[in-house]
């Protein structure tokens, strides 16, 4: 009875047990813009509805950002670009804390809008909508934090595209 016992509650510990630890999902961050903030799309995120594409940009902010006393690296901003009409709508804003910790995203999305030119709005559709890599020599990073040991040296050297 023992053995049955024993072998029981194994079964059990098989069942409740993962089959295997999942490995973190590794980012494709794709740098797109560099002004007040090094801005990152993250590629394998991108999802599409026919022509309209729901996506992330990292934004991340320079070297010793502090808001509130809380050193921070930037932020997730959410949106929806519609690539047939060429216009966007900011669906939120996650901010990320200098320890890695993502907050929730916040605002309401706004009215779909002109896609504003000359910024990281537009340099995430080109990216999106027709594929243009504006800075084709810069690594696309696997995290937040290596977009963030990219991002910030850019920024303050001004970095331009290609």
């Amino acid at each position: 009875m023992r053995r049955a016992g024993n072998a029981l509650l194994t079964g059990i510990l098989l069942i409740a047990a993962p089959a295997h630890a999942q490995a973190p999902v590794k980012l494709s961050l794709k740098l797109v813009d560099v002004g007040r903030y090094a801005a990152f799309v993250e590629e394998n995120g991108v999802a599409w509805t026919g022509r309209t594409a729901k996506l992330r940009v990292l934004q991340v902010v320079e070297t010793d950002f502090v808001a509130a006393r809380e050193a921070y690296w930037g932020g997730w901003q959410a949106l929806t670009i519609n690539c047939a009409a060429r216009t966007l709508v900011r669906d939120g804003y996650a901010s990320i804390r200098a320890t890695g910790r993502e907050g929730p995203l916040s605002g309401k999305p706004t009215s779909p809008e002109p896609i504003p030119g000359g910024g990281m709005e537009e340099a995430a559709a080109k990216l999106v909508c027709d594929g243009h890599a504006p800075f084709p020599a810069v690594p696309v990073a696997e995290s937040v934090e290596q977009a963030v040991k990219i991002g910030r040296p850019l920024i303050e050297s001004g970095a331009e595209p290609n």
